[in-house]
Parts: structure tokens; sequence; C-alpha cells
């Protein structure tokens, strides 16, 4: 039913990413989310363009860029399409941040210079005044746009990541019921190793294991 579906916009930053600039990574990804649809439509992996000097400046830039260029251009769309006033979701899993935005304001975050301090004060603003905007915490495990802040070398990490940006070898995906049983069924962990993996088979809008894509 498109009445329980919503658009949702993942947010993270990959602190000091660049090593040499030592300037930290937006990573974004926006998807259509309900309880048997996740279907990707856009993501943006970039470098930012001033240096942060903690996560939580970071995650706020990242924050900032993805509502911007991805989240609130499309609301209109989404509004058209489900004929109904829809609400964005922004997830987040720095939740230093999030008390931020709730506190609307930070003693801690006195010394950002221009660039940042805009963007606190766009994102603060935004989420007290619009209705169709909502900050939600997910789990560092289920952030969706981790994937497109840096490298990754661990072959479960990685897909893992992928699986939850719907990018899957189909015709196991829909012989999986969970997370751990396609992982296994791809190779990526042995056997004994699957039980570790049952914590992660969430997603910060429910258990998505047995779900569509």
């Amino acid at each position: 039913d498109k009445a329980d579906i919503d658009p949702v916009l993942f947010s993270d930053a990959d602190i000091a990413g660049c090593l040499t600039t030592t300037k930290s990574t937006n990573g974004a990804f926006k998807t259509l989310l309900g309880p048997d649809t996740r279907f990707p439509l856009s993501a943006i992996s970039q470098k930012q363009t001033c240096v942060s000097h903690s996560t939580t400046e970071s995650e706020t830039v990242a924050a900032d860029t993805a509502l911007r260029n991805e989240g609130l251009p499309s609301l209109d769309l989404w509004d058209a399409v489900f004929d109904r006033s829809c609400v964005l979701k922004l997830m987040e899993d720095n939740e230093a941040m999030i008390k931020i935005m709730k506190a609307k304001q930070s003693s801690i975050m006195r010394h950002l210079k221009s660039t940042q301090r805009i963007d606190l004060a766009f994102m603060i603003e935004r989420f007290q005044v619009d209705p169709t905007l909502t900050l939600q915490y997910c789990n560092t495990e289920d952030q969706a746009a981790d994937i497109f802040t840096k490298r990754f070398t661990d072959p479960w990490k990685w897909l893992q990541l992928m699986y939850l940006i719907n990018v899957v070898d189909t015709k196991l995906f829909w012989k999986c019921g969970d997370l751990p049983t396609y992982l296994f069924k791809v190779g990526a962990i042995p056997y004994r190793h699957m039980a570790l993996v049952g914590p992660l088979v969430t997603t910060p809008c429910g258990d998505m294991g047995s779900r569509l894509p």
C-alpha cells in the first residue's frame, strides 16, 4: 500500500578521510521505504569543502548536504506521486548531532567558521519549523550511507552494506530469509559464524531480512 511508503534519507560522514587535506567525506542514500518496500533512488559520495574538528561537525555538514541536495528538492514530487503530504525521515547515527538539533544550539561548536555555522543554523531551523521533516537515530550497523564515505577491506562488511542499499545477488536473495543466510550463501562468512551476525539483521525502520528489496 503506497500509504505506508515514505521517502527516507540516510546521512553519514567519514571524519578526516582524506589523508592529503584531512577533509571529511559526505555520504547519503535516498530510498523509498515501507513494510514491504525498499526502493533505492539516489546517493552521494563527496568530499567536504571544509575541515571538521569532530565527528559531530562532519556529520552536520553531511546531513546538510544530503538534505539540501537529495531530500528537500524531492518532497514535492513524492507529495504528487502518493497524493498526500509525505514526511521525509533523515536517518542519523550520531547521537550528539541529534541532541544539538533538538537543543537548537551548541556551546561546544561556537568555534565554527562561516560555512559550518551556516550548515548548523540551517539544519536546526529546518527541523524546528518544517513538519515534513523528521530526524531519527539509527544504529551504525544499519547506516546505509556508510558505504559511500570510505573504502572497505572486510568482504563481510562490504556485502552487509551492499545488502542495505539493495545491491544483491537476486538469485540468492530470493532464496534467503535473512542477512546471515545471504552472507553465508555468497561465501562471506562460514556457517559457524552465522549466529554472530544475527543482531545486525535489522534496519531503523524494521526487520528487512525477509522483505522485498
